[in-house]
Parts: C-alpha cells; structure tokens; sequence
C-alpha cells in the first residue's frame, strides 16, 4: 500500500514539474501584453468625409469617455494608401486585458448610454446608418506579444 502511495506521489510531482518547465519555455522568448481589438474596415468609394466625420466625432467621444472611465487604454485608426477590394481602415482600441475587457463590459455600456444619451434603438439606427458608407469586414481581439 505504501508504494502505490509513493509511486503515485512520485508521478504526480513528476507531471507538475513537467508543467512547470512547458509553462517556462512558453513564455520564453515574450512576455503578453495589452489586448487590443483590431476593426477592419472598408470604406465605401467616395465616402470618406462622411465616415471621418463619423469618426472625429461619436467614435472620438465614446473613446475618449472610455479611457477617462478606465475602460480602454487607448485607440488608433489607420488608414490604408490605396483602396483595393479588401480593407482599408483599422481601427485599434487597447485593453489592460481580456480579463478587464470582459469584466468592465456592462458598466462601460451603461456609462457610455448615460454619457451619450444613445439608447440601444438609437445605436442601432446609427450602425444602419454606417453601413451607407462603409463595411466592417471583421473584427479580432489579439494579444499584445513583447518581445523579450
């Protein structure tokens, strides 16, 4: 009886040490970093000004409002040179991480409805009226690698 007690300890720290040591070259050439959810987007031919306006105004504010909340870190939008049939506008916005990005989610809608005033039919209205002039081809959540 003993020595199935001790073989099985003895398997059981020879798996928590193999663990350790994948954990350990996993993460052996980067550290993770920020989160940031990738738009890409494609504007429709000619309505460029439209969808800038649209961007340094509401997009502008409700980020704004989410970094000054803690919601968000940070946004960028770049824009592509030339306008092939796919993409060509990201539009960026950092998280601390996908733990805070999920955690922070209803309270930064419900901040967001009280700061703007846009209720859910409003918001929908307006992303009916986006879709005049652009596409949202897809968006993705990625980690931020750090190089080490």
């Amino acid at each position: 009886m003993k020595n199935k007690h001790k073989l099985l300890l003895s398997m059981l720290v020879a798996v928590l040490l193999l663990a350790v040591s994948v954990y350990g070259q996993v993460h052996k050439f980067f550290a993770p970093g920020t989160v940031w959810g990738v738009s890409m987007i494609r504007i429709h031919p000619g309505m460029d000004q439209a969808y800038l306006e649209y961007l340094d105004t509401q997009l502008k504010k409700e980020s704004d409002i989410s970094i000054k909340n803690g919601f968000m870190k940070s946004y960028k939008i770049l824009r592509s040179q030339d306008d092939d049939a796919g993409w060509n506008m990201l539009i960026l916005r950092e998280y601390d991480s996908f733990a805070a990005l999920e955690k922070n989610e209803e309270k930064a809608d419900e901040v967001l409805r009280q700061a703007t005033g846009i209720d859910d039919q409003k918001g929908m209205q307006g992303y009916i009226d986006r879709s005049k002039i652009r596409d949202v081809m897809g968006t993705k959540f990625m980690r931020e690698l750090i190089l080490k």
